[in-house]
């Protein structure tokens, strides 16, 4: 289990508990879209067909073709589209879910090598994949599916313009939420930034690097001498990193998600997620000092003065403020302070946070 609850035992010291939690909640958030039932629309694909219109009908019927063949025989596209959408996202999705769990695992227990080396492959090769579904999956479908060449979808390709796939993805999120394209390359992309995963996990997976970037130490090899100053360094550089670009990742995942999941809860669902990442975001620049505890405070002010929530059970206005919010994080609920109610039940208790998010 990732969550670290309080009071248990644990290698993790206190200060990085938090943090650790808040990645995660985040796990959670990927790891639901296989579990929930709510999701069930993501997991099959319904089409008609008719002999008079179709071929290779009795084919398809005795299961001696593909269906993804068969679409491509009948020229339907758009199913062969949705299709792959869906099975590339729930593929690609539960191989980022093991290795960051893994990942986090190790994380906790110190064994940093093996915790960066397993976050290379799901935040440079597979969420750029799901980014370019995001933005324009036709074109990837087309590279990965009718044309079949890995050459022409390779994440590692220098033909692939990774900031400006970025760039579009951040614009296409919905929700928007607060992330920034420029600084999600250089932590993913920029080998010359300190605090990026590029030069990091380099060393973590090659014993010696040479890259004048990340380069091997006269007389050392890569992460083999570590000491205990050496694995509080690596926390907190880990620590740093990590909990924004797995909230950038879950959103990413929901943004092609909800676009197939189409129920009566769904839009509640989706709301409710992504306030979560949100909230997640200020927690996570509180603790990295990426702003002010009075700079956050402000947002949680707007947050006050957006989301008043009628308590459906004793008609209480709820004004909701920070220690609301924290509880929110955890456990997806806000209590009403008059009869202790949680206040997030229908469409009218979630219409306020949708608004909001819709104005960031």
């Amino acid at each position: 289990m990732l969550y670290i609850q309080e009071g248990a035992e644990s290698k993790l010291p206190e200060n990085y508990r938090r943090i650790n939690n808040i990645c995660a909640i985040m796990y959670d958030q990927i790891t639901e879209v296989f579990a929930d039932q709510k999701y069930d629309d993501l997991k099959s694909t319904k089409f008609t067909y008719d002999r008079e219109n179709h071929i290779l009908v009795d084919e398809l019927e005795d299961k001696k073709i593909n269906v993804l063949d068969w679409f491509k025989e009948n020229n339907l596209n758009e199913d062969i589209s949705n299709f792959l959408i869906k099975h590339l996202t729930l593929s690609i999705s539960s191989d980022i879910a093991n290795f960051i769990y893994e990942s986090l695992s190790c994380a906790q227990r110190g064994k940093m090598t093996v915790a960066y080396a397993l976050l290379r492959k799901p935040f440079t090769d597979e969420l750029l994949i799901l980014e370019q579904l995001l933005i324009d999956s036709d074109n990837f479908i087309n590279r990965f599916f009718h044309s079949g060449d890995p050459r022409n979808y390779d994440p590692s390709s220098r033909k692939i313009e990774k900031e400006n796939i970025i760039e579009n993805a951040v614009r296409n999120l919905n929700p928007k939420l607060h992330f920034t394209a420029d600084f999600i390359y250089k932590l993913r992309y920029d080998k010359s930034s300190p605090n990026g995963l590029n030069g990091i996990t380099n060393q973590a997976l090659h014993i010696v690097t040479n890259d004048k970037n990340y380069k091997t130490l006269n007389q050392n090899l890569n992460f083999v001498f570590n000491k205990k100053e050496d694995i509080e360094n690596y926390w907190d550089h880990y620590y740093y990193f990590v909990p924004y670009l797995l909230m950038y990742t879950t959103s990413i995942i929901d943004s092609i998600v909800f676009k197939f999941v189409d129920n009566e809860k769904s839009e509640n669902i989706k709301n409710i997620k992504a306030l979560k990442r949100f909230i997640g975001i200020l927690q996570w620049m509180e603790i990295v000092n990426v702003r002010t505890k009075e700079a956050n405070q402000k947002i949680y002010s707007a947050f006050q003065e957006s989301l008043k929530i009628e308590c459906q059970n004793c008609k209480e206005i709820v004004e909701l403020d920070k220690p609301d919010f924290d509880l929110f994080f955890e456990t997806e609920m806000f209590l009403c302070p008059k009869c202790f109610t949680n206040i997030l039940n229908g469409e009218n208790a979630v219409k306020p946070i949708k608004e909001f998010l819709n104005g960031l």
